[in-house]
């Protein structure tokens, strides 16, 4: 029998050992080649991706100002300008600590001087911790105590700080360069890093600016140069429109941060934040400068170099007359305390003779609203805004023109006739009775030039002397019912009420008038539960609208029937500091929608509109309701008026309205008019004869007239006409 051999225990060591090397050598080459992959990898095929990083890293788009775009009237007049002024500004460079800022801080603030007034407890409470140690040991000993022994930590010592110490306590331990080395730190410290922020603009003095830019390589980070603030020729006059941009101290608005970091902004930088300044923040905003860094192992900025110039933002050019804009507040005012004034006389003649059982407060009389605008093209020409302040000034209220709605009245009516016709329940020139209504369980409703009557009149006569009833058969029929005397109303005015909205709404009652502003108010639409409700909405006693609504809704009738979008923007310019720069883009008429009505319809309508401020007929003592303040003007001017029964603080009050279009037949101005809550007087004041003078001035300055008289208010021949009711 053969022996088997059996191998030694040394020989099977070595075996053993041998294949643990050779295991480990495979892991060995497994590893490296599974790094040589990688690095492949990263060097092939990521490799662009990883140097397009590093480039990118060294390009820093920075946040030194470039001034923004200008905003002109559409004439060339500068309306919002930028004026220069030294600026001292702080680069963080990279890894710079926050006890580093404070070291530069110190020193900058022998340079400059800050303002203190608005440093927060809290910037005060930091700065006491760090360098007033022995002051806080006498105010909190044992905090102190356990801070210096390792009892408590820095971060829980400073809370109890922040407790303990308030405005009385750092006030007496802070002296004034202590705070104005606070106030410079407080304006360093929320840089980030390579992107330079303001240290001071406002009020540098030539020494501070001088001294700074002689001893900048003692300063870390410490640079000079222009920061911009806006300018206004023109002061107040449409202040609020033109808009706001955020402070250097403000960057980006609390309310806006999301907004515009979604389009790349950074958290400090300056925005438009309202108006114009804000809708057309991507015109007017500008190009930041390129920069690209060096810097050393610290992360200290050690060079720079200007890889793109900035540009400053375009120039934008609106279709506002300032010319006529001045014009029409100065009229606006007048009308305003005019009338007021008018009414505290009348009071007081009445306190003597006892002879009107109306209620007149003239501190209600405190506002007035005017649009003018080119009907053709939607061009708003002028936003006028008044109001009579509790202290009794007049203050700007242009914003109000889109902000502000009111029941307007029967200056609406144009599109309930429009509607009728729409609706195949009226014929052009179609007569109905105007007559006292009564439906069962109302009060009888009539029209103000007949109370008791019976009076056929067509529908251009209906609009010439304003019939209520006119208009309210116009919406029964619409419902499908035909008046007779105690007649119930149908309960249910849905479709009615939808077809004689939508009705409104085509003329821009009721809906965006796609005014290029934000913050447009769309006015109040309530439900129509009530069928009484429902027929009022067609003498405009019911929904709210602004006075760019009605401006565009009467535009539309002097139009033909287009109704035109509204817009402020006329035409963008590319920056030029001598002259006009090239038009980049220019924002022509847009037509929103076409009314649905044939040409002798709307020549009806238009028709009514004329005779509202033109036609007195002699034989049926018919007289058009703007018929005193506009029938001498030429060339002639139409329109419709209207008056809507409304309540203030409980007390009885008229919403006036007055809407118009000029000249007659070949209309290139149109204007809107709300005198809101003026006294519930039957006959009213004569807030009409202002539309007369908006007129005359356009009249003027556009077509050369000679120059008028603004009208003037007679409380001796007003107070005769309220007595006898002749007005």
């Amino acid at each position: 029998m053969k022996r088997a051999k059996i191998k030694s225990l040394d020989a099977i060591n070595k075996q053993v050992l041998r294949s643990r090397i050779n295991i480990i050598m495979l892991i060995i080459f497994i590893l490296f080649l599974i790094l040589i992959i990688r690095l492949g990898y990263l060097q092939i095929v990521l490799g662009d991706t990883y140097q397009e990083q590093v480039e990118n890293a060294q390009y820093v788009e920075i946040n030194q100002s470039v001034p923004r775009g200008e905003i002109f009237d559409r004439n060339g007049n500068l309306l919002v300008g930028n004026t220069a002024e030294k600026a001292i500004y702080f680069t963080r460079h990279r890894n710079m600590s926050n006890f580093e800022i404070m070291n530069v801080a110190e020193t900058l603030s022998t340079y400059i001087s800050m303002e203190t007034d608005r440093l927060s407890l809290r910037d005060k409470q930091d700065y006491i911790i760090n360098n007033y140690p022995g002051e806080l040991s006498a105010i909190m000993p044992e905090q102190v105590t356990l801070l210096e022994n390792g009892g408590i930590s820095q971060s829980d010592f400073n809370e109890d700080a922040y407790g303990i110490i308030d405005d009385e306590f750092a006030d007496s331990v802070l002296n004034e360069e202590d705070l104005n080395i606070i106030a410079v730190y407080v304006e360093m410290v929320s840089a980030s890093e390579l992107n330079p922020v303001i240290v001071k603009s406002e009020g540098v003095t030539e020494e501070e600016f001088a001294k700074v830019n002689e001893d900048l390589d003692e300063l870390a980070g410490i640079s000079t140069g222009l920061d911009w603030q806006r300018t206004y020729p023109y002061d107040a006059a449409l202040r609020t429109v033109l808009g706001e941009v955020s402070t250097n101290d403000e960057g980006l608005p609390r309310e806006l941060v999301e907004y515009y970091q979604a389009l790349g902004y950074s958290r400090n930088d300056r925005v438009g934040k309202s108006y114009l300044e804000f809708q057309y923040e991507d015109v007017l905003r500008g190009e930041k400068p390129q920069v690209k860094y060096t810097t050393d192992k610290s992360g200290r900025v050690t060079g720079e170099q200007t890889i793109k110039e900035g540009k400053a933002g375009d120039d934008l050019y609106l279709t506002i007359d300032i010319e006529l804009q001045l014009e029409l507040e100065k009229i606006a005012e007048h009308h305003l305390t005019g009338i007021r004034e008018l009414a505290e006389e009348i009071v007081e003649m009445d306190e003597g003779k006892g002879d009107i059982d109306y209620t007149i407060i003239p501190e209600y009389i405190d506002t007035v609203q005017l649009v003018v605008q080119d009907p053709n093209n939607g061009d708003i020409l002028a936003m006028v805004g008044k109001h009579i302040n509790e202290d009794g000034d007049i203050v700007d209220y242009d914003y109000g023109t889109l902000t502000a709605t009111y029941v307007p009245g029967s200056s609406v009516k144009g599109a309930t006739v429009a509607t009728g016709y729409q609706e195949e329940v009226l014929q052009a020139g179609e007569t109905l009775v105007d007559e006292p209504m009564t439906f069962s369980g109302t009060d009888t409703v009539s029209s103000f030039f007949n109370r008791n009557d019976q009076v056929p009149v067509d529908d251009q006569r209906a609009l010439m002397v304003s019939s209520n009833t006119y208009m309210f058969k116009i919406a029964l029929a619409i419902m499908g019912e035909e008046y007779s005397r105690n007649m119930p109303l149908p309960t249910d005015v849905t479709s009615a009420g939808y077809a004689l909205r939508n009705g409104l709404n085509q003329f821009g009652l009721g809906v965006s008038t796609g005014i290029d502003l934000p913050n447009e108010a769309i006015g109040l639409a309530p439900q129509l539960t009530n069928p009484m409700n429902y027929l009022y909405l067609s003498i405009g006693q019911y929904d709210t609208y602004t006075a760019l609504q009605l401006s565009q809704y009467i535009s539309t009738f002097a139009a033909d029937g287009k109704r035109v979008q509204q817009h402020l923007a006329k035409e963008v310019r590319g920056s030029n500091a001598n002259d006009k720069g090239p038009v980049l883009k220019s924002y022509g008429t847009n037509v929103l929608n076409t009314i649905p009505v044939t040409g002798d319809q709307m020549s009806q309508i238009k028709a009514g509109f004329y005779d509202v401020f033109n036609t007195h007929d002699e034989a049926r003592d018919m007289y058009g309701t703007g018929w005193d303040a506009y029938h001498e003007l030429e060339p002639k001017a139409a329109g419709k008026t209207g008056t809507a029964e409304s309540f203030r603080d409980g007390d009885p009050v008229l919403n006036q309205t007055y809407l118009g279009y000029a000249p007659y037949d070949n209309p290139d101005m149109a204007f809107s008019i709300i005198f809101p809550t003026m006294p519930s007087t039957v006959p009213f004041f004569p807030a009409q004869f202002m539309g007369q003078d908006v007129i005359e001035k356009y009249y003027e300055i556009y077509y050369g007239q000679e120059s008028k008289p603004l009208y003037n208010y007679d409380a001796g021949d007003f107070y005769t006409d309220l007595e006898y009711g002749s007005y």
